[in-house]
Order: structure tokens, then C-alpha cells, then sequence
């Protein structure tokens, strides 16, 4: 277990300092390991997706599984979040609002954060990543849903938004 912590320590290190091809590399080998603790070999999933962001040559999808795989052993806000914001980054907007809302629901003193990244991400990414589409049916779309994300966060309903802006 010993040499388990100690590449661990590296891996989180080599991440820290930009070192992704490294720290890739120190997470795959500890995914290769026989570990026990699931949280661990989330850990390692999720170090390995994070890694992979500044690797061009992984594959989103490699990535995507990832963050799942980290997901799927250790349910938390945080792996949720950091999923939610590559999901936004790659257009897939339905299932950022699956993760940001699933952290919502896991850290619920925080909610206001998680919906107000969404609101945020879906307004300036959703315009790039729908460009043909927002050409046809104009940014009004987009912006009516990244509005009403914020509403959301901010915990009121369009009758008293609108009377707040009146």
C-alpha cells in the first residue's frame, strides 16, 4: 500500500504542476494496480481525466468514461462538478445539467454555485457549440434557458424576477 500512497502522491503532484503527460501516465499505472478501496481507484479515475484535459491525443470520450468511472465509486459534488464542466466544455448540455444537479442534490448548502455554473457555462458555450442551430432559430432560445438556470440559483420564480426588473 505503501507504493500505492507514494504514487498517488506523485500523480496528484505531477497534476499540480502541469505534468499531465506524467501524471497520466503515474494514474494509468495505478488503475493497473489490484486496489481495494474503491475510493482510491476513483481517486485515480478522476486524476486521470484531469490529466487528460491537457493531452490533446486522449480522446473525449477516454475522458468522459473517466470522470464516470470516478462517479460511479464515489458519488461527490466535487467529481460532479469537474464532470459538469467538461460536459459543458464538449456540448453536451444535458448531461452537464444531470451532474450540476446531482452535486446540487449531494451538496445542497451549494446549490446556488452549481446552478449558477450551469447558467453560466450553457450561455457562452451553448452559442458555439450550437452555431448552425442559433443561426436558425436566433440566441433568444439559449438565453431563455440560461436564464432560467439563474432564476433557479438564485432561488426565485419569472413573476418576481420580472417585478425586480420592472
Amino acid at each position: 500500500m505503501a507504493d500505492v500512497d507514494r504514487l498517488l502522491e506523485e500523480a496528484d503532484k505531477q497534476l499540480n504542476q502541469f505534468e499531465y503527460e506524467d501524471a497520466y501516465e503515474k494514474f494509468s499505472d495505478l488503475l493497473e494496480e489490484d486496489l481495494e478501496d474503491e475510493k482510491l481507484v476513483a481517486r485515480a479515475h478522476f486524476g486521470k481525466a484531469e490529466a487528460a484535459l491537457g493531452i490533446n491525443e486522449v480522446e473525449i470520450e477516454d475522458i468522459l468514461d473517466d470522470y464516470e468511472k470516478a462517479i460511479e465509486l464515489d458519488d461527490n459534488p466535487f467529481y460532479r462538478q469537474a464532470a459538469a464542466g467538461f460536459c459543458i466544455d464538449i456540448g453536451k448540455f444535458e448531461q452537464a445539467e444531470k451532474h450540476y444537479r446531482k452535486a446540487a442534490e449531494l451538496d445542497p448548502d451549494n446549490e446556488q454555485h452549481y446552478l449558477s455554473d450551469l447558467a453560466v457555462g450553457y450561455r457562452y458555450k451553448a452559442p458555439i457549440m450550437m452555431e448552425e442551430y442559433v443561426e436558425q432559430a436566433g440566441e433568444d432560445i439559449i438565453l431563455r434557458k440560461s436564464l432560467n438556470y439563474m432564476l433557479e440559483a438564485l432561488d426565485i420564480d419569472k413573476e418576481k424576477a420580472k417585478e425586480l426588473l420592472g
